[in-house]
């Protein structure tokens, strides 16, 4: 054997040593602090906030009531919500410790629910790979919420050709039992991207049983209708040439009259035979209460919904009106682009209501959850605006991007809260601003009150990606403002408050001091060597971190780069060519930590610091504490509760922020490894089984070793698990293994001998 068995129990020891050591302190989701906006709690403050909306119903507790899942994907995230089922309330709680329940991957795009095996929970449905990915929903009371992945891409029949439904990111179709003979059909956007297909399911007429299969198209278009390539609209029945008619099909209007067609040529590809269109986000629901399904479509090429009207049968659909500003009897739905329409009970009514959000891409960002109350019943469904912001407005949500800092701004002797984000769309004009949270708690108990989302008002100096640090720069006294901004410099603030007084911050100077750090400047003012100076440490777009240390005075700084890469610290990871890192160096009883946050939503610690800044800092943690906060996660550290113990705030990229504390009384870790992994054997010698879950085809993992140093030693792409990983190459001794699947991540210990 490489080692004795007496060696591997002292590896043993010492990775319980290390493992004390990295555990000196626990942080805990904390919901319990108080934010106060315009005299109301906010009953979600520390949910992520919401850039995107892709919304599905499930019961995530099995209390009989649709709770939410949402999936914010510019940022690759889910959120989960319980619905507490107040009567004529919109009443959802944050309920994160659900997310892994959720199938992990790179689950992006969209998400749907339908119960396609009639069993009373509601299935999951995503996108992958150019199809449509099925979970089951296995839900019992003893093991509570479970999913079976069922296939990675749902079929059909072309004719006697079987091949995927097809779906892309931006094509999202609509699941529902469009003939209403008891299983679930598909209604999706075609290949071509111009008319819409009916994928027809046959199990309950061909078995009686119900499936997923066998499905087959529908040939001709579904309606007999096409999307424009000029707009969100369509073009009605009949098309000539484009949607062939049957001798089964209804009386129809004389072609040649109809003014649709004036203007066809303009529109129509003569190669594929098809009018150009890409990108649609579909919802069938029967609005008028005629037996057939409706159709609710936001598009790629316009910012309103469209209603098309069924006038058809259920086996026979007829789409004979539209409505190009829906709802048009009230106030339309607008969007920056592509609108995400959903049509489920938000208020505990009975009644079927309308959610139109942004869909995916760089989106409106804060008026961006449009709730629509359905006034009169689920057969006539008349629509009436209530809020531009529906859920987000239960959040600290800050627009696109969130950057915490702890700063006592009123000098009271307690720490309020400042939010920079990266901007507000704010009508297409990109606005980065500072909300300010004052700290009104009394004693070790912390509550915020919103003053303004425009601090000092900082819009006015045309930034993006505001991240703030403070510090007494020029010698009297108070603490000054220093503003990193997304173009890699930074604005120099002066405080002129009178000693004592509520912090006064006027503009003293931009492009600081000349410096430069490329892209993204995320400053902390801090004594790095300890020789009483302020100096300063600088993240950046690229990963890596900028010492300048401060060879002038205390009132007269002078900050000169000692190295833009301080401790071989780099946070990008590996396949990325960005890691957007924000630095915090903490002290602890006299010794230097860092945390740094990354791209990829994971928090780095790193110790070995002090009389050793020359140097490469040792790798305690990748996934500090557990805690992953996907997208471009921003920490902070604070005592907020007044317990002298360290608490934590992470901003991410659809805004919101996610408070961790000390509090025992607490039962929810911070934040479990989502990946819960499997390594055996352990001791091993030639190789090692990894095992983390079912996944989606097409869904890598990303395994990475390191050693107990912190260097990266093997990385290796998993395709499935489980994963056979070859260690004969590894020195013998003690590793630490983290495995990534998109945002989601796990972590386990190894001993190699």
């Amino acid at each position: 054997m490489r080692m004795k068995f007496q060696s591997v129990i002292s590896l043993l020891l010492v990775l319980t040593s290390l493992s004390s050591f990295a555990q000196q302190f626990q942080l805990y989701r904390d919901t319990s602090v108080s934010v106060v906006r315009a005299g109301q709690r906010l009953a979600n403050a520390w949910a992520p906030g919401i850039n995107s909306a892709s919304i599905a119903e499930i019961d995530l507790n099995g209390d009989g009531k649709m709770d939410l899942l949402h999936l914010d994907a510019p940022a690759n995230r889910f959120n989960t919500f319980i619905n507490l089922g107040i009567l004529n309330q919109s009443s959802y709680v944050y309920a994160p410790e659900y997310v892994s329940r959720f199938p992990v991957g790179q689950i992006e795009g969209w998400i749907r629910s339908f119960d396609y095996d009639n069993d009373g929970d509601m299935d999951f449905f995503t996108y992958n790979g150019g199809g449509i990915a099925v979970y089951r929903n296995d839900f019992s009371p003893s093991l509570g919420l479970q999913f079976t992945f069922i296939t990675a891409q749902l079929q059909t029949y072309y004719g006697n050709f079987q091949t995927n439904i097809y779906a892309s990111r931006v094509n999202a179709p609509a699941l529902s039992d469009l003939d209403n003979d008891g299983d679930m059909d598909v209604v999706a956007l075609s290949i071509s991207g111009s008319f819409i297909e009916h994928h027809r399911n046959y199990s309950v007429d061909s078995t009686g049983v119900v499936a997923l299969s066998p499905m087959r198209n529908i040939p001709n278009c579904w309606g007999y209708f096409v999307l424009t390539n000029t707009g969100n609209s369509a073009l009605l029945p009949p098309i000539p040439n484009i949607c062939p008619l049957t001798p089964a099909n209804s009386p129809r209007i004389d072609a040649d009259s109809s003014p649709q067609l004036n203007d066809l040529s303009n529109r129509f590809d003569q190669q594929t035979g098809r009018l150009r269109h890409a990108g649609s986000c579909l919802l069938v629901c029967d609005l008028d209460g005629d037996g057939d399904k409706d159709v609710l479509n936001g598009d790629i090429l316009g910012n309103n919904l469209l209603y098309l009207q069924n006038c058809g049968t259920p086996d026979s659909a007829w789409i004979c009106s539209q409505d190009t500003a829906f709802p048009s009897y009230d106030q339309p739905v607008r969007m920056k682009e592509m609108v995400s329409p959903h049509y489920m009970d938000l208020d505990n009514d009975g009644n079927k209501d309308l959610l139109a959000g942004s869909f995916y891409f760089a989106s409106e960002d804060y008026q961006n959850m449009k709730f629509y109350r359905n006034t009169t019943s689920n057969q006539t469904n008349v629509f009436a605006k209530q809020s531009d912001r529906w859920l987000s407005s239960t959040m600290v949500d800050v627009g696109t991007g969130a950057h915490p800092v702890s700063f006592d701004v009123d000098q009271d002797g307690r720490l309020d809260l400042l939010v920079g984000n990266d901007y507000y769309f704010n009508g297409g004009n990109l606005s980065g601003q500072v909300a300010y949270y004052r700290n009104i708690g009394s004693g070790p108990k912390a509550e915020f009150e919103w003053v303004t989302d425009d601090f000092t008002s900082l819009s006015g100096l045309g930034l993006l990606a505001l991240h703030l640090t403070f510090g007494d720069l020029d010698g009297d006294g108070d603490q000054d403002m220093l503003i990193g901004e997304s173009g890699g410099q930074m604005v120099f603030m002066r405080n002129t408050a009178p000693s004592g007084a509520s912090s006064v911050f006027v503009f003293d100077v931009a492009a600081y001091q000349g410096i430069d750090v490329g892209d993204n400047a995320a400053p902390q003012l801090i004594d790095v060597d300890r020789d009483g100076l302020l100096d300063l440490l600088i993240g950046e777009r690229a990963g890596n971190i900028n010492y300048f240390r401060n060879t002038g005075s205390v009132s007269n700084p002078v900050f000169s780069l000692v190295t833009s890469q301080f401790g071989s610290v780099n946070v990008t990871a590996p396949g990325s060519f960005t890691g957007f890192s924000v630095p915090r160096l903490i002290d602890r009883g006299g010794v230097y930590e860092l945390i740094v946050g990354s791209q990829d939503g994971f928090i780095h610690h790193y110790d070995s610091i002090d009389a050793n800044l020359n140097g490469t800092f040792r790798l305690r943690d990748s996934i500090f504490q557990g805690i992953a906060e996907p997208t471009y996660a921003s920490p902070d550290f604070a005592d907020v509760d007044g317990d002298a113990k360290p608490d934590l705030f992470v901003g991410v990229f659809s805004g919101g922020i996610s408070l961790y504390t000390q509090n025992t009384s607490l039962t929810v870790q911070a934040k479990p490894e989502l990946l819960t992994l499997m390594v055996y054997p352990n001791p091993a010698k030639q190789r090692l089984t990894i095992s983390w879950g079912e996944l989606a085809a097409g869904s890598d993992a990303l395994l990475r070793v390191f050693d107990m140093t912190g260097r990266l030693v093997k990385t290796e792409t998993g395709k499935r698990s489980p994963h056979f990983l070859e260690i004969a190459d590894l020195v013998p001794g003690v590793y630490l293994l983290h495995v990534q699947v998109g945002g989601w991540a796990g972590k386990a210990t190894f001993i190699t001998y």
